[in-house]
């Protein structure tokens, strides 16, 4: 019988591979004949976590907190395309990996969203040891002037497993845990290794030019392998290369008329395609160790690194041949500059673990680095002349962090029916950053005047706004949990910070988890987290080439340190750090030894919310910035504890494991239902006023992308049918409705502004193996396999830029449509 997904997929060689994959109908001859045990099948449900709960033995199921478990055939399905945060978002229902297109640096670093917060908000960890952030902050996504975690630096074969605490964990784990906790586990075999080789690429039919395109390649090579070290102990290293070409998902456009000219030379180019969106070209390579070592006296040594060097091509917007940016003797035909990113992200841990009578205690050190140097190629400093540079180093942006650790906990019997486990812990953390400047002419004001001066797409970062700045950070905190009857767990954490540049505060969690029966359990917690501004916050500045207000013309606007005299000068403040409280109740059921059901509700308040303002520009700023001599920009922003929020949800997650066909089968669904409020919003200042009285810090277009810019709800569902000589995965994933701020005057009113409502999307993905031998694995697959696009944007009144960006860039799913692939793998 033809798969019912026939129809949906283009008639080529890769349909066949996937289809392949959906018809494997009956198990190899060498599968084991020996059905799964229920018991077996329910392995999955009580795997002990590390995240949420000190105690040693805490599980999945009976903590007192949601946490996911995946493990690492569950994540090396989910890595098809080597992204980690694509994976993230493929496997956890709280977890948003949106795309950027046409955004200089976030074509390069993307950010994670968990329960639809901001991705400074989470925080992540490697085996239990924070993770420190990326040096470049985000400027142009719907989180804009955020720093996240750059996950997609963490090497993906060396994953092991990921546990997610979807709560509120600051009091436990310290600043960034506002939304939860993301604990990445590296591998640690003492034997053995695996390599693997794999080939992929996006198929797709593409509506706005009618073509079908395959675009996308991405080839990715891995290896890893485990020595033991005496009898217990480990060394654990691995490389992984992957290199991605570039998707083209833009239009034909007709926006000449948006030229500053509009010459005929600019007219003749409508109905080309000018201008780019999609996935950027990357070339990534990794190198990562895990190692243990034990000593006679007990002691265990431990350490574990990784490494990241990333070189992307990102995009920018198309100038015109007449437009005073350009220089026609350079590109009579116009041109669109080529954005240029090297990343090198480097991590290393190192420690010891031991026992001191009663005592276990863990004492580490370590150095987190990240660099990002930008620039742009395909360029010109129009006000240079024919003499210009094409090609410009813009900035240099590094961030470092080194800590060091002292944790310890111990069991005490106090006469209730189970241990008090106490642990204590205390950490020193110092953070620098920097950034530097490009080249002069990046920068340059030259001798023609009516030409915009430095580099387009950029203009460079100047000597005088460079940036050297560090500060340290000391905490100490306690936790505590014990079950107090048969029934209760009651736990209580408490930490206390103090920020060199920010001052203290202390942190709080209260949780608790009630055993109606063995299998049904009541929990709940109460939290509140301190988030200080991160150093990157305090002192990153860059202009852009952004859209104007009403999105009919592109201007440079310049993202300014609240510090800054002329931010100050536009009402910009001394940043303060976010507080948030956290509060959670849920139950956990297991009605059979293979089935769980957990159910959480969550409320998460944030005051003083770090964003970035509107770009503030009008005729009165225009005239403001000329008369301070800063005629090279046409607005200013800056970041400010601007918001007040609420963001309410509920999380489902149901599991359900069975001996199946001589094999083993896992049935998931999870649901994740989000919905963010705003509580207070500062719009002015009385500096701002004096500027320009009718402007405010944020527009009521920003303030809808804050409130909308995550899907409403999502939902995935899952089948994972595995036996001794085959397997096969099928997702569905339900990304729910959106809704986002048009350009178009004649689109509907929600809330006040012009506005689309973008419909809920699906998508499908499927993988199957076969085992070739003992050692050998043959995959093939792909995701979104129905070729799922989200709605398209409304094209009245040039809400599309004239067609050249027929998708809005906020849906999870992006834009590329179906990608598929295939994968050898080889354990030794």
């Amino acid at each position: 019988m033809p798969s019912p997904y026939a129809r949906h997929l283009p008639a080529t060689p890769l349909r066949t591979i996937v289809l392949a994959c959906a018809m494997l109908g009956a198990a190899p001859v060498w599968a084991d004949d020996t059905p799964v045990s229920a018991a077996e099948a329910a392995s999955n449900i009580d795997q002990v976590t590390v995240v949420g709960s000190r105690a040693r033995n805490r599980t999945v199921f009976d903590s007192s907190v949601p946490i996911d478990r995946f493990g690492a055939r569950e994540v090396d399905n989910a890595l098809a395309s080597g992204d980690v945060g694509a994976a993230l978002q493929a496997l956890s229902p709280s977890i948003n990996f949106p795309r950027i297109e046409s955004s200089g640096a976030s074509d390069s670093v993307r950010g994670i969203q968990l329960r639809g917060l901001a991705p400074d908000q989470v925080l992540v960890l490697i085996n239990g040891k924070r993770r420190h952030t990326s040096a470049v902050l985000d400027t142009e996504s719907s989180f804009a002037g955020t720093v996240p975690v750059d996950i997609n630096a963490i090497p993906p074969n060396a994953i092991d497993h990921i546990e997610i605490l979807r709560d509120g964990a600051g009091a436990q784990y310290g600043s960034d845990a506002v939304a939860g906790v993301i604990n990445i586990v590296l591998k640690k075999a003492r034997t053995g290794g695996s390599a693997s080789v794999s080939y992929g690429a996006n198929h797709t039919h593409f509506d706005p030019t009618n073509q079908t395109l395959t675009d996308g390649q991405t080839v990715i090579v891995n290896a890893d392998y485990g020595v033991p070290l005496g009898d217990t102990g480990f060394f654990r290293f691995g490389a992984e290369s992957r290199r991605r070409s570039p998707t083209e998902r833009a239009g034909p456009s007709d926006a000449g008329w948006t030229s500053y000219n509009a010459t005929p030379a600019d007219l003749a180019l409508d109905g080309k395609v000018l201008f780019k969106s999609g996935d950027s070209r990357q070339h990534n390579n990794y190198l990562f160790y895990n190692t243990q070592f034990t000593l006679d006296n007990g002691i265990d040594l431990y350490s574990f690194a990784t490494a990241n060097d990333r070189k992307s091509d990102g995009s920018a917007y198309f100038r015109y041949p007449g437009d005073p940016s350009n220089v026609l003797a350079l590109y009579p035909n116009g041109y669109r500059p080529v954005t240029n990113g090297n990343k090198r992200d480097i991590s290393v841990v190192a420690g010891a673990r031991g026992t001191a009578g009663d005592w276990n205690w863990d004492a580490s050190a370590r150095h987190g680095g990240d660099r990002f140097d930008y620039g742009v190629s395909h360029s010109v400093n129009a006000s240079l002349g024919a003499a210009s540079p094409t090609s410009f180093h813009l900035a240099s942006f590094d961030f470092r962090q080194n800590a060091l650790n002292l944790d310890a906990t111990h069991s005490i019997e106090i006469g209730l029916p189970a241990p008090l486990n106490l642990a204590v812990g205390a950490e020193w953390m110092r953070e620098t950053y920097t950034s530097s400047a490009g080249d002069p002419a990046s920068y340059a004001a030259g001798s023609i005047t009516d030409a915009p001066p430095g580099a387009q797409a950029g203009p460079g970062l100047r000597p005088s706004d460079a940036y050297d700045g560090s500060r340290q950070i000391r905490s100490i905190y306690a936790d505590v949990e014990s079950d107090i009857t048969q029934r209760l767990l009651l736990g209580a954490a408490a930490r206390y910070s103090d920020y060199s540049d920010f001052g203290s505060a202390s942190t709080g969690k209260l949780s608790a988890r009630y055993k109606v029966t063995n299998d049904f359990l009541l929990r709940g917690s109460l939290s509140n987290s301190f988030r200080a501004p991160a150093l990157v916050q305090t002192g990153f500045r860059f202009a852009t080439l952004n859209f104007n207000s009403d999105g009919t013309a592109l201007q440079t606007s310049a993202l300014l340190p609240a510090s800054d005299p002329l931010a100050r000068n536009f009402g910009a403040q001394a940043l303060k750090p976010e507080k948030s409280t956290n509060l959670s109740l849920g139950l956990a059921w297991k009605p059979a030894a293979a089935t769980s059901l957990t159910v959480d509700a969550y409320v998460i308040r944030i005051r003083d919310r770090i964003t970035r303002s509107s770009d503030l520009q009008s005729d009165a700023v225009t005239a403001y910035l000329a008369s301070v001599g800063r005629s090279d920009i046409q607005s200013v922003a800056y970041l400010a504890n601007l918001l007040d929020t609420r963001t309410k949800g509920l999380d489902v997650v149901l599991n359900h494991d069975l001996p199946f066909a001589n094999g083993k089968l896992n049935l998931n669904a999870a649901l994740n239902l989000n919905k963010t409020t705003l509580d207070k919003v500062r719009q002015s200042s009385s500096a701002l006023s004096a500027i320009d009285p009718s402007l405010s810090l944020l527009t009521d277009t920003s303030l809808f992308r804050i409130k909308n810019a995550s899907p409403t709800s999502k939902l995935i569902l899952g089948a994972d049918w595995q036996t001794a000589g085959w397997g096969l995965q099928v997702r569905a994933t339900r990304f729910g409705e959106l809704k986002d701020f048009s350009y178009d005057s004649d689109a509907p009113l929600i809330d006040g502004i012009p506005a689309q409502r973008f419909g809920a999307v699906w998508s499908l993905d499927l993988e199957g193996q076969i085992k070739l031998s003992k050692q050998l694995t043959l995959s093939l697959g792909g995701n979104n396999i129905l070729d799922r696009y989200p709605q398209r944007v409304r094209e009245t009144n040039n809400a599309t830029y004239g067609g050249a960006l027929p998708y809005n860039f906020i849906n999870p799913i992006g834009v590329n449509g179906a990608y598929f692939y295939g994968k050898l793998s080889y354990t030794f």
